[in-house]
C-alpha cells in the first residue's frame, strides 16, 4: 500500500510538467504563427485572370512568410457577387482568426463584412473599398494617382489637345470613380481636353467593343480613348484595329495581361497602368497576421501603378511587373 502511494505521488509532479509542457508548446506553436487561421476571399479564383492570380501568389507568399495558414477563395467570376456573399458566410462559420475580403461590390458586400467583425474575426479589405469601411485595414492601389498617371500619358500622346473618351466597367464602382476622377483632374489643362463621356460595359469584352466602334462613328474627333479596366481595354482595341484607326487614336488601358502585353508589342495599345497585385495579395495576409498577434495595422495601404509603353516595357522593373512568377 505504501509503495502504491509512493508512485501516485512521483506521478503528481511528472503530470504537472506535462501539462506545463503542453501549455508551453501550444504557446510557442501560436507565437510562431502556425495556429494563425486566414481565410482570402478574392473577387475571382478563375486560373484564368491573372490578375487574381498573382493576388494569390502574393498572400501565399505572405503566409509562408509570417507561418500563417491562409485558405484562398473566391467565385469563378468577378460580377457573381451572391456567390461571394455565401463565401463570406460559410468562411464565418468555420471561424478563422481573420478573413481577407476583395469586396466585388461595395455596397452589397457591407452587411455580411459587418458579421465577420460581430463575430470577432478580423476583417482586413483588399483591391476595392466597402462603403462605411467596415474592415480594420484597407489595401488597395492608389486609383486616384492612376488616374491621373493615364490623363497625362493620354495628353503627352495627343500633344496636348486631347478629345477623349472613357470606356468604364459599371456606374458607381469606387475603383472606376476614382481612375475617372483622377482621368479628369488631369485633363483639365489648359487648353483643356475634350471629354466626349464615359460609357459603360458591364465588364464585358463584347460590350466595349460595340460601344466603341459606336464612339468612333458618332464622334470622328476622338484622338484618345482610356479603358478603366482589362475587359474595356481587348474590347476597344478590337474595334480601333477593325476600323484601322491604331495610329489616329490612342489607346490608355489598365491590365497586364498576357493579350494587352501583345498590344502593347504591336502598337495597338499605347499605354496600359500596371498595378502591383502580389503587393496587394502580400500586404493583406501581413495585415491579417499583425491584427492576429494585437499589432496596430496600417488602417489604410495605398499601391502606386505604373505606365508602361511599348518603349519602356522592356525596362528591368516593368518587366518584374508584367511577368511575375505566379505560382497556380
Amino acid at each position: 500500500m505504501q509503495t502504491h502511494k509512493k508512485i501516485v505521488w512521483m506521478l503528481v509532479p511528472l503530470l504537472a510538467l506535462g501539462t506545463y509542457t503542453a501549455i508551453l508548446l501550444q504557446s510557442v506553436r501560436t507565437e510562431s504563427g502556425k495556429d494563425k487561421s486566414i481565410i482570402v476571399i478574392m473577387k475571382s479564383n478563375d486560373i484564368r485572370t491573372e490578375f487574381w492570380q498573382t493576388v494569390r501568389a502574393g498572400a501565399k507568399t505572405a503566409a509562408k512568410e509570417f507561418q500563417a495558414k491562409a485558405d484562398i477563395r473566391g467565385p469563378l467570376q468577378e460580377t457573381d457577387v451572391h456567390e461571394q456573399i455565401g463565401l463570406v458566410e460559410q468562411a464565418i462559420a468555420e471561424k478563422p482568426q481573420a478573413i481577407v475580403l476583395a469586396p466585388a461590390d461595395n455596397d452589397l458586400l457591407v452587411p455580411v463584412a459587418e458579421k465577420v467583425r460581430q463575430a470577432g474575426i478580423k476583417l482586413v479589405v483588399i483591391d476595392s473599398p466597402l462603403d462605411g469601411n467596415p474592415g480594420d485595414s484597407f489595401i488597395a492601389s492608389n486609383n486616384l494617382d492612376a488616374g491621373r498617371k493615364a490623363g497625362r500619358a493620354l495628353a503627352s500622346m495627343t500633344n496636348g489637345r486631347p478629345a477623349v473618351a472613357v470606356l468604364s466597367d459599371k456606374g458607381g464602382s469606387p475603383t472606376a470613380t476614382d481612375r475617372e476622377t483622377g482621368i479628369r483632374e488631369a485633363l483639365a489643362t489648359d487648353p483643356p481636353a475634350v471629354v466626349v463621356g464615359t460609357r459603360y460595359a458591364a465588364n464585358q469584352e463584347e460590350l466595349a467593343y460595340q460601344a466603341t466602334k459606336l464612339l468612333l462613328a458618332d464622334h470622328p474627333e476622338i484622338n484618345g480613348m482610356i479603358c478603366l479596366n482589362e475587359t474595356a481595354t481587348l474590347g476597344a482595341a478590337k474595334a480601333i484595329k477593325e476600323l484601322n484607326k491604331s495610329a489616329s487614336v490612342k489607346l490608355v488601358g489598365f491590365g497586364a495581361s498576357i493579350y494587352e502585353i501583345k498590344l502593347l508589342e504591336e502598337g495597338t495599345l499605347h499605354a496600359t497602368l500596371v498595378q502591383k497585385p502580389f503587393n496587394i495579395g502580400y500586404l493583406g495576409v501581413k495585415a491579417a497576421v499583425e491584427l492576429i498577434d494585437g499589432t496596430k495595422a496600417n488602417p489604410r495601404d495605398n499601391i502606386d501603378s505604373t505606365v508602361v509603353t511599348k518603349e519602356n516595357m522592356y525596362d528591368p522593373e516593368n518587366q518584374k511587373l508584367l511577368f511575375p512568377f505566379v505560382e497556380r
